[in-house]
Formats: structure tokens, sequence, C-alpha cells
């Protein structure tokens, strides 16, 4: 059997295996319609959205840019922060649809500076604002909540947080975070199958993408949001996703939101504490900022991530990710999120420590 500990696609509960396995119901039928009405209804609880969600047939990166494309246009001031892979996506999207981007940069497996971020609204005006909550590549969590207290005392931009390898491992309050626009997609810590990216949209940013043209045929939020309001979808999704997507919340309902970040939370604590006392592998992340969706472990110079990974795969059925980037080799990534049991975490833990135990004896260290 294989311990699929990588950052998704995450492994996916019987429930939602058997329901993707279905005919695939009409988009057009009154049983969708009323299906969807409820999906999206319990993904707006799940983060105190005021609005249902939206779902593109898309990956995250898909609904990123689809975001960033119906809320930034040629003329945009647009602020990106970045601490990582991800935050540096987001750069690269947004300079696709405008030249006036400032991103502001810190140190891998480092939050942001609200210093540093304050300093660089007073000395300049946005339109928008982009940023990752969770940050995979290094596995934090970004302050979000205070990130935009701090841009709304500077500055009325909207505001875009990926929330893909977040959403359904932790708490998120849209309404609290005072956020314009989040991005999550299903194949991550809402255990369901890869192919949807779930955005929420304030009212403010609504009315910002119903002002502007909509430049682009597919890749814009404006027809999905209008047909959200008739319940509905503008075009063919990916149905069997959206199936197996529905068996997923029926789970995470089940189980309750509080059990739930308990346990994500609880398997975090347990990886960061087995490797407390190595002198193999530190992690990355400072405790304050540590991610519950996933753990990065930072290595030794003498260790290769890639030839760990390989080593679990073929010897244990074991799957963890690597860095990326300049990471790659220096990085390994423990996916804890979604659909696991703490027990399948510790067995995973005593099995990674043994093959790094193993690989360090290998060079005599």
């Amino acid at each position: 059997m294989i311990n699929n500990r990588n950052t998704g696609p995450t492994p996916l509960p019987p429930s939602v295996l058997i329901a993707m396995a279905q005919q695939p119901l009409s988009h057009r039928s009154m049983a969708f319609r009323e299906a969807f009405t409820e999906v999206t209804a319990q993904l707006a609880k799940l983060v105190n959205a005021t609005e249902p969600a939206l779902l593109l047939s898309c990956s995250g990166t898909g609904g990123l840019e689809a975001s960033i494309a119906s809320i930034v246009n040629i003329e945009s001031r647009v602020l990106v922060l970045t601490a990582g892979n991800y935050g540096d996506l987001l750069a690269r999207i947004a300079g696709r649809f405008t030249a006036n981007l400032n991103v502001v940069r810190f140190a891998p497996g480092e939050s942001f500076d609200l210093s540093v971020l304050q300093t660089h609204l007073m000395q300049a005006s946005y339109d928008v604002v982009l940023l990752t909550h969770s940050e995979s590549s290094t596995g934090i969590y970004h302050p979000v909540a205070s990130v935009i207290t701090v841009i709304r005392a500077f500055s009325d931009a909207l505001v875009l947080v990926d929330t893909i390898s977040s959403l359904g491992a932790t708490p998120i309050d849209m309404a609290a975070w005072d956020a314009d626009v989040l991005v999550g997609a299903t194949q991550k810590g809402l255990m369901a199958p890869a192919g949807m990216a779930v955005v929420y949209l304030s009212i403010r940013a609504q009315h910002y993408i119903e002002q502007y043209p909509d430049n682009h045929t597919y890749m814009h939020l404006r027809p999905w949001l209008e047909a959200s309001r008739q319940h509905s979808v503008p075009y063919t999704p990916a149905v069997n996703v959206f199936q197996g997507l529905q068996a997923a919340m029926e789970l995470i309902f089940a189980e309750g939101l509080p059990d739930r970040y308990q346990r994500h939370q609880k398997a975090s604590s347990r990886c960061r504490s087995f490797f407390a006392d190595s002198n193999h592998v530190r992690c990355f992340a400072a405790p304050q900022y540590a991610s519950h969706s996933i753990t990065a472990l930072y290595l030794s110079d003498a260790l290769s991530a890639s030839v760990i990974k390989k080593r679990l795969e073929d010897e244990h059925h074991i799957m963890l990710s690597t860095g990326l980037g300049p990471l790659k080799e220096r990085v390994i990534r423990i996916g804890h999120m979604g659909h696991f049991t703490l027990t399948e975490i510790d067995d995973a833990l005593l099995i990674v420590s043994n093959v790094i135990s193993q690989e360090k004896s290998a060079y005599g260290d």
C-alpha cells in the first residue's frame, strides 16, 4: 500500500472515488443545479464568505490566472509579496497583464516583514496586492489577517490571496481577513480530485469585475460570476470532479471543522516534534508560521532530496515531494492535508527518518 505524503494531489476517500465513478450529471439538469447550489454554499461556509464560491474547470494556477486577469489591466499598479515559489508565480502571472509591477521578495522560509510592507505602501499607490497564505514550497502560513490590516491602513487596493494548499486544512475567515479574492483548488485540503479551482469574491471585487470590459473569452471570472447567480456554470464543467467534490464536502462537514482543523494541526506538530532534535534536518518554517498542510524539512549539505524521495518510493512505497527551484535538492516536503490518519503520518515519519539516517551513514557522517 502506498502512503501518499506528497503535496498534491492528495489521497481520495473511498466515497469520493465512488462518486467520481458514477455516470456524469448533465450540467444543465435540475439535479446538477441543486447539487451546485449546495456545494458552492458549503464552500462559502468553509471560509465565512458572504457569497457562494465559483467553481472553474481548471487547476489552481488556472484559478489564479483567471482571477488576476479579472482584476488587473494594463494600467493597474500591482504589489506582489513573495517568500517562495508560489509567491513568485503570482508575480509571473500578473506580469502578463501589467508592467506596473512591484515585487517585494522575502527570504524563503521566512514570512512577510510588516514594517517593510508598510514602507512600500507609504511610498506608492497600488490598485491590487497579491500574496499567498500557504507558501507550500517552504511550509509557511503567512499571517494574512495582519498583512491585510496593514494594507487597509494605507491603501484601498483589491487584495487577492492564494489559499490553494490551505483551503480545508486550517481556519480561513474571508470576512475577518477583509480579503477581496481567495483562490483555492480541489486536489489538496478538500480531498477531492484535481480539476477545479475554487474562487471566492467580495462584493467589491464583483463590482470591479462587472465594471471593466471582459477581454478574455474563457479565463475570466465575469461569465462564471454571472452564471453562478443562476446556480449554474457558463460552460461544460468537469462534472465527475464536481461529483467527487460533492462527496468530499459531505465528509468535511460530517467530521466537523474544529476536529478537522485539529487533526491537521496535530499532524504538523508531530512532524516538527519528530525532527526537532535531528542533526540531519531542520524544519524550514519558524514555529509561529508553520503550515498545517505541509512540513518542509531542510536537509544538511551531504543529503540529496531526490535520492531520498526515490528510495522512499522504491523501497517503502512512501511518496513525498522535494523542494522547488533552488531548493530542489535541499528540501523534502511532507504533505498532511485532506484524507489521512495520524497513524499514517507517524508511520511515514519513522521511515523517512530511517532513510535519512542511512543516507548520512553512507557518507560516513
